[in-house]
């Protein structure tokens, strides 16, 4: 993989003041924290990687569901996140810039905490606690470094366009340019392999562990269009996590069950609630809305209506379609980063795309039968395309609201050839459509990177 080379003008002008100055500038001030004095015992890299784990969330991915066909602004929107609502998006937007820098701040977090790592002296007793650290710590790096491939890459399936910058170092006053998709991807893979090496068989669900990082893999190789290894991975998971049954799958939303989740993010008292792009906290007067679109494509018989729709404090006869599937106390729900039906999805996506309809129809069965509680007829498909249509409209119904369907759409919009269509009744301000070919299914690079960093190349649609 290619290393990115450091700016050195800073370093040599540095090199000559120390040259020229007296020996005592040398001295550290009081109090200063370096490597060695922070990262002292295994309990500080513990507590270095604790804070690392604050950057592990799949909220920001949440928000861009609001620029989808999935929500309308509700009744009680006081123009809270109607801009966006409207694609509204550009270098300025918090919310690209929100993916940017909390992505790379768990990236930094991580590579402090290895560099202050190599310092530390290791107990034999410590040494499993140890190892167990540093693979969490490759672990959070390489999901750190996939969300910004995720997002900002313009061509997942070409290894020469431009992603982002991959940094493996502590980052001083250096300026990065973007590394092509390839770069990125083999520093993920080589972090992942590392993480594997010293990560425990028991670490739970709310940590990084072996299968989040299989997890990963499926993910990222669909996306890359590598669809064996997508397959290999998905099923690795299927056959280790059963499908939720119905009551199961109604716990795992309320937090009362982790049946098929394979790794989620904790949120507790001060976190950001998850439920409030959807409501004020506390009076539940509803910003945003399930869509009339969503709302047609459920059936009530499927279980994933009643955890997606409020029903008991809706109205669909008056256009009322609250969304119920973050509305613990204090709309603060654990989030699902990988669940194994999200593996079931993307193994019936890559028999699709080699071919195998009959084995896609089959697989989306599974998931169908598990959330309708009986034997559902599997789905025929005439054609690749027409088993791609009716997978997205699955994925659609089985992930909303969890942050997978601009993505979805951006993947798969040149080969089915659509964009974000809403129903006509879900876009009072009149902005219902973003054409497939919109340069707005790429993220922005956020304004202040590029303002700092000479080196950083703007996505294509966004100006210089």
């Amino acid at each position: 993989m290619k290393r990115i080379h450091k700016k050195v003008s800073a370093v040599l002008a540095a090199v000559v003041l120390f040259v020229s100055c007296d020996e005592q500038l040398e001295i550290a001030p009081i109090g200063f924290l370096s490597d060695e004095n922070t990262f002292e015992t295994v309990d500080n890299l513990q507590q270095g990687l604790n804070a690392a784990y604050t950057g592990m969330t799949s909220e920001l991915n949440l928000q861009f569901d609001i620029m989808t066909d999935e929500v309308k602004p509700g009744a009680d929107n006081g123009g809270q996140y109607i801009n966006f609502y409207n694609f509204n998006l550009n270098a300025q937007s918090g919310e690209s810039s929100a993916h940017w820098t909390s992505n790379y701040g768990m990236i930094n977090s991580v590579n402090r905490v290895l560099q202050g790592a190599e310092s530390v002296e290791v107990a034999a007793e410590d040494q499993a606690e140890f190892n167990n650290i540093l693979g969490q710590l490759y672990a959070l790096r390489a999901f750190g470094h996939f969300q910004l491939l995720t997002w900002f890459s313009t061509d997942y399936t070409d290894d020469s366009s431009l992603a982002v910058p991959y940094v493996d170092f502590v980052v001083t006053i250096e300026e990065l340019p973007r590394n092509t998709v390839g770069e990125v991807v083999a520093g993920i893979n080589a972090d992942i392999a590392q993480a594997r090496t010293f990560l425990s068989e028991t670490n739970g669900n709310i940590i990084m562990n072996q299968d989040a990082l299989t997890a990963m893999e499926a993910r990222m190789n669909l996306y890359l269009e590598n669809f064996d290894v997508a397959l290999t991975k998905a099923q690795e998971l299927i056959d280790a996590y059963p499908l939720a049954n119905r009551g199961e799958y109604e716990g795992i939303f309320a937090d009362s069950d982790n049946t098929e989740v394979i790794l989620k993010a904790r949120r507790v008292a001060g976190n950001f609630p998850v439920g409030a792009y959807y409501y004020f906290t506390g009076s539940a007067g509803p910003f945003l809305e399930m869509s009339n679109g969503l709302y047609d494509a459920l059936d009530p018989a499927d279980i994933r209506y009643d955890v997606n729709f409020w029903e008991d404090s809706s109205d669909p006869d008056n256009n009322s379609h609250l969304i119920g599937k973050y509305t613990g106390p204090g709309f603060l729900n654990d989030l699902k980063i990988f669940r194994v039906s999200e593996m079931y999805l993307i193994k019936a996506e890559a028999q699709a795309r080699t071919n195998d309809l009959e084995g896609a129809g089959e697989t989306i069965k599974e998931i169908r039968d598990a959330r309708f509680g009986v034997d559902t007829p599997a789905p025929v498909y005439s054609s690749v395309n027409d088993a791609l249509t009716g997978i997205l409209d699955e994925r659609r119904i089985e992930l909303a609201f969890e942050g997978h369907r601009y993505l979805d759409i951006r993947r798969l919009r040149d080969v089915l050839n659509i964009g974000i269509t809403r129903d006509a009744r879900d876009c009072p301000t009149g902005n219902c459509d973003l054409p497939a070919a919109d340069y707005r299914f790429n993220l922005p690079i956020p304004l202040a990177e590029l303002n700092a960093n000479e080196n950083m190349v703007q996505n294509p649609g966004y100006g210089s």
